[in-house]
């Protein structure tokens, strides 16, 4: 059987022979010291999840994964970076990242957060209200308009939908996307639901996702 790739962007050789430690065994990782090298081999074969560090020698991490998202929507990416603050967090999910890790990280939850990213990415069709669900290439679309959703983001919109009209909790929809063996800060659903509601406006929908306090989010069909 293959192992799944994964594809690691990381220049510090301590954090390398981390990774190397970490993920070796159960998964075939490839690594890279720079944007050039990881763009050459992501030419050639696309992984099935990408780590990606922000500050590199040759390019900046957020142009790494802008780029990357130019291309390919689907694919995981987690940031791993010592940037802490909640600026660098946003703008990394607001560009396409899935998931972000700070500096210094356990293994334990770098192996929760790459684990529960590739379930996700290996799980039909439904529409309400203008919105398009493709299941298989987890896609949404409005108005025949892709919203360019990460994996996260589809996972999030596609429960809300399925459940038109309803209140799904907090808990529930972190347990969607996340599953039960991760567990996020609070305000990481919240930037992902920002982010959401960002890519429906800009395509030109309605301001469909409510926030019911204390509670969760529901989907109205407007």
């Amino acid at each position: 059987m293959n192992k799944q790739l994964i594809y690691i962007v990381e220049d510090d050789d301590g954090i390398r022979e981390v990774y190397e430690g970490a993920l070796g065994d159960d998964y075939d990782v490839r690594l890279f010291y720079n944007g050039a090298q990881f763009f050459t081999a992501f030419k050639q074969t696309t992984p099935d999840i990408i780590i990606l560090d922000l500050m590199l020698p040759d390019m900046d991490g957020y142009e790494i994964l802008q780029n990357i998202r130019s291309v390919d929507q689907q694919v995981p990416i987690i940031i791993v970076s010592a940037k802490s603050d909640e600026i660098s967090y946003v703008k990394g999910l607001n560009k396409g990242a899935d998931d972000y890790i700070k500096k210094p990280f356990s293994v334990l939850e770098l192996l929760a957060c790459v684990k529960a990213n590739l379930r996700r990415a290996n799980l039909h069709v439904s529409s309400s209200g203008g919105f398009f669900v493709d299941s298989n290439l987890y896609k949404v679309f409005y108005n025949d308009k892709d919203l360019g959703l990460t994996l996260k983001e589809f996972m999030l919109l596609k429960s809300l939908i399925a459940n038109v009209g309803v209140t799904v909790t907090r808990e529930a929809l972190f347990k969607e996307a996340w599953k039960e063996d991760f567990m996020c800060e609070t305000r990481t659903l919240d930037m992902h639901i920002a982010s959401l509601r960002d890519k429906i406006k800009k395509a030109g929908g309605a301001d469909c996702i409510v926030t019911v306090r204390g509670v969760g989010y529901r989907y109205e069909n407007k």
